[in-house]
């Protein structure tokens, strides 16, 4: 993960992250400007790690947006270095 400023801001809007056996999984409010950051973020990130997975889980009822970056062994560790500034991942 790259560490733009616009990044790690919209990490921070994070209102509960998640670590998983694979990576991470970040959750938001349902708000649309949040929903426009994160595509902006899985199409930037898709070119820069290709070997990453991002799934955009919407829950019922306008319910909170996830987002779930998972891959490869290292993956978590990856995450962690990129986001360290967010302080969401210690």
């Amino acid at each position: 993960m790259r560490r733009r400023e616009s990044d790690l801001d919209l990490f921070r809007q994070a209102e509960e992250v998640r670590e998983l056996s694979d990576g991470y999984a970040f959750r938001f409010s349902a708000k649309q400007e949040q929903l426009a950051a994160i595509l902006a973020l899985i199409d930037v990130e898709r070119e820069c790690a290709p070997l990453l997975t991002f799934e955009l889980q919407f829950t019922p009822q306008r319910g909170p947006l996830w987002l779930h970056i998972r891959g490869p062994e290292g993956t978590k560790a990856y995450i962690k270095q990129g986001l360290s500034a967010s302080r969401h991942l210690a």
